[in-house]
């Protein structure tokens, strides 16, 4: 199964969580939480939020973004790409969120009930199973929007940005480096390392850490192949390095984060 940080329409995953904490880290898709108890810190492109329980967020793509544990959490989390939902590419294009909360969203009591069909659906399989969840996320959404304002995101920079991305989202899982990334893009390594550096705030070696890590968490949750099998086809070449880079991340290790999050999840390609 495939999913989470992959450049493909079809990408999809959901599922009812209770361990949020993860480190820097972005993406191209959009990630939406509804929190059902409990509360977490939030930081997107270095601003800081706490999200409580009947609090709901949406980060955009590309934007960076980490969650630091309060206290006991219990959410749904849904990652999926913009281009299924394509009713609102003017939103998704070129804007980001003035705040990514929607405070007391929950009190809609449409939201969770949406959510829970996502999950319900997906496990059923039925008929027009694809249209299906892309109506409920279109509903979902159309919800969240109505309570929500939006700003303008392009930089003179987002194009060249745009292109690092994507090739690192269809890379990462191979022997990549700045070299490989320079020659493939016809950039140099020294224009890489700045727009890393003062675009995204960490290096090139920080964030494909970070897209090896999140995919690794996705498989813990959904596949029953052993730990060590899951780092190494995530790209690692080391299992030291790969459990120090998880802990630094999600601030456990990778047993501790399957049991923690193996429950009822949803994911399609």
């Amino acid at each position: 199964m495939k999913f989470f940080y992959e450049n493909k329409a079809s990408s999809i995953y959901a599922y009812f969580g209770k361990s949020l904490a993860f480190g820097a880290h972005l993406h191209n898709h959009i990630e939406l939480v509804l929190m059902l108890e409990g509360r977490t810190r939030l930081i997107v492109d270095s601003n800081e939020y706490i999200a409580n329980a009947g609090d709901a967020f949406i980060i955009f793509p590309n934007q960076i973004h980490q969650y630091q544990k309060i206290d006991t959490e219990r959410y749904f989390i849904s990652i999926f790409p913009p281009e299924l939902c394509p009713e609102f590419q003017n939103v998704f294009s070129g804007k980001i969120p003035v705040s990514p909360i929607i405070k007391n969203a929950l009190i809609n009591g449409k939201l969770l009930s949406i959510a829970e069909s996502i999950v319900e659906i997906n496990m059923q399989k039925g008929p027009l199973y694809h249209i299906c969840i892309k109506g409920y996320f279109l509903i979902l959404l159309s919800e969240l929007f109505r309570m929500m304002e939006f700003k303008d995101s392009k930089s003179p920079d987002s194009n060249t940005v745009l292109a690092l991305l994507n090739y690192c989202s269809e890379n990462y899982t191979r022997d990549i480096n700045l070299e490989k990334v320079s020659k493939a893009l016809h950039i140099s390594r020294y224009h890489i390392s700045r727009l890393f550096s003062e675009k995204l705030r960490m290096s090139f070696t920080e964030y494909i850490g970070t897209l090896r890590i999140s995919k690794a968490c996705r498989l813990l949750i959904s596949e029953d192949r052993s730990i060590t099998d899951i780092a190494y086809s995530t790209g690692f070449n080391s299992i030291r390095t790969f459990n120090r880079l998880f802990l630094k991340y999600t601030g456990t290790t990778p047993k501790k984060y399957r049991e923690m999050n193996t429950m009822n999840t949803i994911n399609t390609v």
